[in-house]
């Protein structure tokens, strides 16, 4: 078996336990954004009567925000409990590599894109800082 075919049984469970840092941020900042929506809301509502639709509306989508950071803080807690989970042997030859090789490169993708349009709303969000007179935080 060549090294590529090779598969660290043991790291399945470790794996998953350090990717739960995804779905933990991810539910975070949804979180975060989803308090920031109910804010702006009742701010509209304090601002304008007649400015309830968007309020209705702001408030809507914070609750769908704050079912994505629940769902979101389960999964990383899930993923976290794989940790000590007993390794189980992986047949090398019966991996679909026609189905994983595509599935992966399209995860590849999508992690990419994701991570270039936060970086535009950071950037966004950064812009609405500074014309509020306030400054952001510093890029690391």
């Amino acid at each position: 078996m060549s090294p590529g075919e090779q598969h660290d049984e043991a790291a399945c469970g470790h794996e998953i336990a350090r990717d739960a840092e995804v779905p933990e941020l991810l539910g975070q900042l949804i979180q975060h954004v989803a308090s920031n929506m109910a804010e702006h809301a009742r701010w509209v509502e304090a601002s304008n009567p007649s400015g309830a639709p968007e309020a209705v509306g702001l408030h809507k989508v914070a609750e769908h925000y704050g079912s994505i950071a629940k769902a979101s803080e389960s999964a990383a807690a899930a993923m976290r409990a794989m940790r000590d989970a007993p390794a189980a042997a992986h047949d090398p030859k019966l991996l679909d590599r026609a189905t994983v090789v595509p599935w992966m490169q399209a995860k590849i993708e999508m992690q990419r894109r994701l991570a270039q349009m936060l970086l535009r709303h950071a950037d966004d969000s950064e812009r609405v800082l500074q014309r509020m007179g306030a400054r952001g935080p510093t890029a690391k």
